[in-house]
């Protein structure tokens, strides 16, 4: 029969005689596993015989077939039970003694040899035991004594000699021969024996109690002394010939037999002889159980048992002969099935091969397809892990952290406030959801909602007023948002209103304009961000097409009607095409829905101030006061226009200096703003220490308020102190919303330190931002004057002079009101006497020449006039010189104007200036006709002089007023800071 070990599924044979009714327990030698075999237990075992029934001997028999080699394998069954008077089974004392697997938890450790050796059965019966052999059969075999032949037991190849050990043996037991082949699986371990052993006597050897059986597990004991053993095998069991030959005497066969054996290995077999041994009196019988390769061919070394296997005698002992490769004995069986030509066995082999093949299939599958779409289950019902917060946003945070020490609410709740506070359109509420959108992205820094919301009200609310720092980290935060979010249509519209904030930057319209075409391609984003869509590329049109724009401002009204910037920015689209009538209507009724609306006040303001009408603007600001009085804004801008619109400035310092006693009432930001126009009017007025003074109190309020920076720079330029100017430079750079006069304040840092050459880099740069900056041009020549270099400062002075691609009636573009105060000759400030110390005799007119141009620009008019005539004294020809006389008594209403003018143009009628001085007289005088066709020959040699063309427009309005229009808008799209013309266009919107 078969036997399956219930723990490790590990396969052995049994024969059923040798069960018990009440069975018997088994060792497996693999895992050590006690289990009961009863008869009537399922395929795992098989009925045996009755408990002491003594199965008969069998004779080995050769095999019908040619004999084959016999299949070696270890034997498993303890062959000292046999003799061991068989004794009925008494009773269990106990639970514990009659548990089928007894107690695991007080199994014995491997120690030392002990007195059960559950390798017994390889050894001798424990009759010959006691004629003086020792208890271990595989002690030290020696191959000097010739064994003994005997039928009983055939012995095995002898193994090599291992070290004697001493060992007790009963000295009445007969001698019989040891295997030496099992040599190799060492002494028995301790304490192996059931818990009813009895204890082993002298009389016999240790053996496991009645009714056990040995799974032949390998032993540890030390090897027994060598002692002399009885001849076995003395005749070939195959043929019965006479064997002489120890080594033939060991294996019982010739070597005839066994080389005829050799040839013809058909099929595996184990050739069992039974030993001859007192029959049983009691007690169950051992057997050995081989592996059975069928059920489980790797779980252990052993060979499969094959066809032929003969049941096990009551003796048990196996003989057996290994072969000398024993590794690859499992390979037998199937070698004999494919020789055999069995066609059950090629089935089986098919079989197997089959159920291989599935096998590896069904495991590829599991490993392959199966257990990775298991494990992207369990993945996909894991919460994903938080992503990586972006270094741009842990370093913003970083900053942000020192303004809200204390933060409540939750992130959703700040978001949602700055949402609100967005949604008003309103200066101050901008300012408001800065911070709530700061404070949202402080307690969630994967928030893009926050990011988005934070860049839009930064936008929206500083504008063109946004410091470099601001518009770099806004710029930063937008992208690790779009990292972590894509491109949203939050984040879209909000890094395109960013991109409009420095719209005079190269290629920024052009990128907020894509920014928003790609919010319009997206099907799926709200109303409200197409509106806004819109909104960026009808302002990013506005300088190229008015009507593109217009159309573009409708669409985002019709998408959100409630959206209050569509009619802010379509005002300042009709300011910017000339239509100031139109834009201040479209504010008026702004203002009349929301009263409240500060930025439609400021610009409306703004726009009556550079048409000429201050008077309506402070009228704005007075009616807001009477509506909202102690409105400390309006205050304010009343007190700016003083100052900045009207040239009163001490009015304007003694309004300011009552702000600023109720500063502590104002926030931070307010009152600093409160200094530093403190610091401008005081400027203006020329009283440069209550500058200084106003503009330390604003810095001492807000350290990094550029205006106030500004301020004490310009009060440090005039005095020459470089050091003092250079530590303020760098307080309002980059923050100017003007490149080119940021270049032309660092050139004068440079000029004032004595670096001509990084001067006159900074000035040139200055000319290639904006081509209309006269006084960078004017600057560069000083510098070259002080470096005296004289030929070289005269070549960059005449192209001023001449007036063929600057106008001479305004030094640079600025605007009429704002928060970076700046007089028109501000720039020119300290350069005085540099340009005349170049002449060295006073026949030496050109340096009194120039150094009366820089004082013309500068607005020194009555020391250019002394200079001036200085020149024409020495030189009655020079054509610029009387053409600059006669503007200046242009300005000065002088009765000469119109005789120094034509005096210029009849020593120099090429000069451009000479012409526009002569137009300008002659229509001052009334001369309509001889004005315009003077002007129009001047703008043949310079047609980029904008002066010429709003006179010439002027002279048109009267007569024709549609032609004089078009003069008009053509001068504000080439400039739109040039008030003359806009002042001119207005009045004709006002006639209708």
């Amino acid at each position: 029969m078969r036997i399956v070990c219930q723990k490790c599924a590990a396969a052995y044979a049994i024969d059923d005689r040798l069960i018990t009714t009440k069975g018997v327990r088994a060792q497996c030698p693999r895992c050590r596993h006690l289990q009961l075999v009863k008869r009537e237990a399922s395929a795992a075992s098989v009925t045996a015989p009755a408990e002491g029934a003594v199965p008969p001997a069998a004779e080995p028999k050769p095999p019908a077939a040619a004999p084959a080699p016999p299949v070696a394998r270890e034997p498993r069954s303890n062959p000292a039970a046999a003799a061991k008077p068989p004794e009925p089974l008494a009773a269990p004392k106990s639970a514990a003694k009659s548990d089928l697997f007894g107690d695991f938890g007080e199994m014995p450790e491997l120690g030392p040899p002990g007195s059960v050796d559950p390798f017994a059965d390889l050894g001798p019966p424990a009759s010959q035991v006691s004629r003086g052999l020792p208890a271990d059969p595989f002690a030290n075999p020696g191959p000097s004594v010739p064994p003994a032949a005997s039928k009983a037991a055939p012995a095995a190849r002898p193994a090599p000699p291992v070290p004697a050990a001493p060992a007790v043996a009963a000295p009445a037991t007969p001698a019989v021969p040891e295997d030496p082949l099992l040599d190799f699986l060492g002494p028995a371990p301790a304490g192996l024996e059931p818990e009813a052993a009895p204890a082993p006597t002298p009389g016999r050897g240790s053996s496991p109690p009645a009714g056990a059986v040995s799974l032949g597990r390998m032993s540890a004991r030390a090897p027994a002394p060598v002692v002399p053993k009885a001849e076995t095998h003395k005749n070939c069991r195959s043929c019965g010939k006479d064997l002489t030959d120890p080594f033939d005497q060991a294996l019982g066969i010739c070597e005839a037999c066994k080389q005829r054996e050799s040839a013809f290995p058909r099929e595996s077999s184990v050739v069992v002889a039974p030993e001859a041994a007192p029959p049983p009196t009691g007690g169950g019988a051992l057997v050995d159980l081989p592996v059975m390769s069928g059920l489980d061919g790797t779980s252990s070394g052993d060979e499969p048992l094959s066809e032929g296997a003969t049941a096990l005698a009551l003796d048990s002992r196996v003989s057996s002969v290994k072969p000398a490769r024993t590794s690859h004995i499992t390979a037998a069986p199937v070698r004999s099935a494919q020789r055999g030509g069995s066609g059950g066995s090629r089935a089986g082999v098919f079989g197997l091969l089959t159920l291989a093949v599935l096998g590896a299939g069904g495991a590829g599958y599991y490993f392959l397809v199966h257990k990775p779409q298991q494990e992207q289950r369990i993945r996909d019902a894991q919460p994903p892990a938080p992503a990586a917060v972006p270094p741009e946003v842990l370093a913003a945070v970083g900053r942000w952290k020192l303004q809200f020490l204390e933060l409540e609410g939750t992130s959703a709740e700040h978001l949602a406030a700055g949402q609100k506070q967005l949604a008003m359109d309103q200066r101050i509420a901008y300012t408001e959801a800065e911070e709530s959108f700061q404070q949202a992205l402080l307690l969630d820094l994967h928030s893009a909602d926050a990011i988005a919301g934070y860049v839009q009200a930064l936008a929206l609310g500083r504008g063109p007023g946004m410091d470099d720092n601001s518009f770099q980290e806004a710029r930063e935060l937008i992208q690790a948002a779009t990292g972590m979010a894509g491109e949203t249509p939050a984040l879209l519209v909000a890094h395109a209103n960013l991109l409009l904030a420095r719209s005079r930057q190269a290629g920024n319209l052009e990128e907020a304009a894509r920014l928003a075409t790609e919010v319009l391609s997206q099907p799926k984003a709200a109303d409200a961000y197409k509106a806004e869509a819109h909104l960026v590329l009808g302002r990013s049109q506005v300088a190229t097409s008015r009507e593109l724009a217009n159309q573009e401002f409708d669409a985002a009204r019709k998408l959100a009607p409630n959206l209050q910037r569509v009619d802010y920015y379509s005002a300042l689209a009709h300011e910017q095409a000339g239509q100031y009538g139109l834009a201040l209507k479209q504010l008026r009724q702004r203002m009349e829905l929301d009263p409240q609306d500060w930025n439609s006040l400021e610009a409306a303001a703004r726009i009556y101030v550079e048409v000429g009408e201050t008077a309506r603007a402070r009228k704005l600001y007075e009616d807001r006061l009477k509506a909202k009085a102690g409105d400390v804004r309006a205050s304010l801008a009343l007190a700016v226009l003083r100052y900045q619109a009207e040239g009163n400035a001490r009015e304007a310092v003694r309004a300011l200096k009552d702000l600023t006693k109720n500063a502590s009432r104002y926030g931070p930001r307010d009152a600093s703003e409160i200094f530093s126009h403190l610091a401008a009017a005081e400027r203006t007025a020329g009283n440069d220490a209550g500058a200084a003074s106003a503009a330390a109190a604003a810095l001492k309020a807000v350290p990094a308020m550029p205006e106030a920076h500004l301020q004490w720079f310009l009060v440090a330029l005039a005095q020459k102190d470089a050091a003092l100017a250079r530590e303020h430079l760098k307080g309002f750079q980059g923050r100017l919303q003007d490149a080119a006069l940021e270049k032309v304040l660092e050139g004068r840092v440079h000029l004032l330190e004595g670096d001509v050459a990084g001067a006159q880099e900074r000035f040139q740069q200055a000319v290639r931002l904006d081509d209309r900056r006269m006084d960078a041009k004017l600057l560069e020549g000083v510098a070259a004057a002080s470096a005296k270099k004289r030929d070289e400062a005269f070549r960059l002075f005449y192209p001023v002079l001449e007036a063929r691609v600057w106008d001479p009636l305004r030094l640079a573009p600025r605007p009429a009101l704002s928060r970076f105060w700046l007089r028109p000759g501000d720039t020119l400030v300290g350069v005085e006497n540099v340009v005349k110390s170049l002449g060295d005799r006073a026949e030496d007119v050109q340096p009194l020449l120039y150094e009366a141009l820089v004082r013309f620009h500068q607005g020194d008019r009555q020391t250019a006039e002394r200079l001036l005539s200085s020149v024409v004294d020495v030189n009655a020809n020079s054509g610029g010189a009387q053409a600059y006389r006669a503007l200046i008594a242009l300005d000065t209403k002088g009765p000469q104007a119109r005789n120094l003018a034509e005096r210029a143009v009849g020593v120099e009628r090429g000069l451009p200036v000479a012409r526009l001085s002569l137009g300008l007289a002659q229509a001052s005088a009334g001369d309509v006709a001889g004005a315009m066709r003077t002007l129009q020959s001047a703008l043949d040699v310079a047609p980029k002089m904008l002066s010429a063309q709003t006179k010439l427009a002027e002279l048109l309005v009267t007569s024709k007023p549609q032609e004089a229009r078009a003069v008009l808008e053509k001068v504000v799209g080439l400039d739109p800071s040039y008030f003359p013309a806009k002042k001119l266009l207005f009045k004709l919107d006002e006639r209708g």
